[in-house]
């Protein structure tokens, strides 16, 4: 298969795969034509051994016109969009733009290269196709073969530097990523990051604190080598990619008898066996799985690489850097002390990331289920007023309490409802409710808190009600809907829904 952005829908565009050739000719041209308009224009170093290319990826920083102004451009003249310069630079007749930074295009295959594949000829120059005004309404000139580009307009040279450096090698990162994700690591579109256990089963993004986005440092973490050309060229073949990652200091293989971790399989995974694949594919993630099946290196380094290893006795890598030996799993918190160690703003983030979610979490918990329950429920008899109450109570409490609001009849939260030791002064984490913000991140005595309201919540009622009172008083009188029935502000409406909760 080709490219497959333009392969469905209502006018498909066929884009073939490309021998080399092809691909390295058509590459070349689009990075002279984009260098018309961009200063730096790069393509990542392809994965080993390649006989087709599905499409071609070149990323792009620091737009001439923006960097060197020139005279037009000192006029007022109004520059096109970047997608739009590309477009048309490129020649496309079809774009796509489900993201901010990227143009995927389609555009025409030249007409001196067969399309059997023969060498073309080196004129240097992107096909001159018309451009047409609507992109989306350009028509296909299927079956006339095309070819799939993706560019990817950088907003800094960093950025460019590190997509170059995550999408060298093909897949190499996707392998690296199986073997540092169960150790607490994680690589993205950004950077590398330390994740938090307590936090990435609820919420994953939150859960990445950053350690680096500079590539010598990483390799260098992970122990891997930069000096001898690997970040200069492509692999030769599949296997060199996999003898490198196997050199990172955290890459360990199951043993073939390890009872605990090959869930008592009894010998599972020995070599001529199913057994040991099969419990590789089983510890991996979702995402991990889904790659299998559409990455032919990924797949085989699960499937062929890791089971040679198994069988030949092959466990660690890199001396069992992580914490671990030949014989033993690296162990995360190793890892992570290690990543402190090497990394050293990366402690103090974690440290505050864990104490606000933590301090968060703990007060969505004592809002739900300390504070409500300890108000007694409305009293049946007493209609929609004692509904009322009950709600501005508990209300007024969540103030006091989580916000330290003094509003109530200068009513406050004694200091005891948290517990001993200074908050870590870091911020609070981002909640629905604006009111549980709090830059103190000092956890709540729960007992405590309970007791204080059991103990206070009627003249908290009180408060809250005659401080009700006095707000509409302000207001004025109700204003009346068409039907002659009093207007329901949005505050009485949100107490209402507050006194029918818990």
């Amino acid at each position: 298969m080709g490219g497959l952005a333009f392969a469905s829908g209502p006018n498909p565009v066929f884009t073939p795969r490309m021998k080399p050739s092809v691909y390295r000719a058509v590459r070349d041209r689009c990075q002279e034509a984009l260098r018309r308009l961009f200063v730096v224009v790069a393509t990542p170093i392809e994965g080993p051994a390649k006989t087709s290319f599905g499409d071609i990826d070149l990323f792009v920083a620091w737009r001439r016109e923006e960097t060197f102004p020139h005279s037009a451009a000192r006029t007022g003249a109004k520059l096109p969009p970047p997608k739009e310069a590309i477009f048309q630079a490129l020649g496309a007749i079809r774009s796509k733009s489900e993201h901010a930074h990227i143009a995927t295009l389609a555009i025409p295959w030249p007409t001196d290269i067969p399309y059997d594949g023969a060498e073309p000829a080196t004129t240097g120059r992107v096909p001159e196709t018309p451009a047409a005004d609507d992109e989306s309404a350009r028509p296909s000139p299927s079956p006339s073969p095309c070819i799939q580009v993706d560019v990817h307009v950088c907003p800094t040279l960093e950025l460019l530097q590190w997509m170059l450096f995550k999408h060298a090698h093909g897949d190499l990162w996707n392998v690296l990523g199986s073997t540092i994700r169960p150790l607490g690591l994680t690589i993205d579109e950004e950077a590398l990051y330390v994740r938090v256990p307590e936090i990435e089963a609820s919420n994953k993004k939150l859960a990445k604190v950053r350690l680096s986005a500079e590539p010598a440092e990483i390799l260098s973490f992970l122990g891997l080598a930069s000096d001898a050309g690997q970040w200069e060229a492509p692999f030769a073949r599949d296997e060199d990619v996999f003898e490198y990652a196997a050199t990172c200091r955290l890459f360990w293989v199951r043993p073939a008898h390890d009872d605990d971790n090959n869930n008592n399989n009894g010998g599972a995974g020995e070599e001529g066996t199913e057994e040991g694949p099969a419990a590789d594919r089983r510890k991996l993630k979702s995402n991990d799985r889904r790659r299998m099946e559409y990455r032919p290196l990924f797949r085989k380094w699960i499937d062929e690489f890791l089971p040679a290893c198994r069988a030949a006795g092959r466990s660690g890598g890199g001396g069992g850097g992580g914490g671990g030996t030949s014989a033993t799993m690296p162990t995360r918190d190793a890892v992570r002390a290690q990543a402190f160690a090497r990394f050293p703003g990366a402690a103090p983030a974690y440290a505050a990331r864990l104490a606000a979610w933590r301090a968060a979490t703990q007060r969505q918990a004592l809002w739900r289920d300390v504070i409500k329950p300890a108000v007694p429920a409305a009293d049946p008899g007493g209609g929609l007023e004692a509904q009322q109450r009950r709600g501005c109570c508990c209300a007024a409490l969540k103030k006091i309490i989580l916000a330290g609001d003094d509003g109530f009849g200068g009513i406050v939260a004694p200091p005891h409802l948290k517990r001993p030791g200074p908050g870590s002064g870091s911020g609070g984490v981002g909640n629905d409710n604006d009111d549980d913000d709090n830059d103190d991140n000092t956890l709540f005595d729960e007992d405590a808190v309970r007791a204080w309201v059991a103990a206070n919540w009627r003249r908290v009622g009180d408060a809250a009600w005659e401080a009700n009172r006095l707000r509409k008083e302000a207001k004025g009188p109700p204003k009346r809907t068409v039907s002659g029935q009093e207007k329901q502000s949005a505050e009485d409406a949100a107490g209402e829904v507050v006194a029918g909760a818990g």
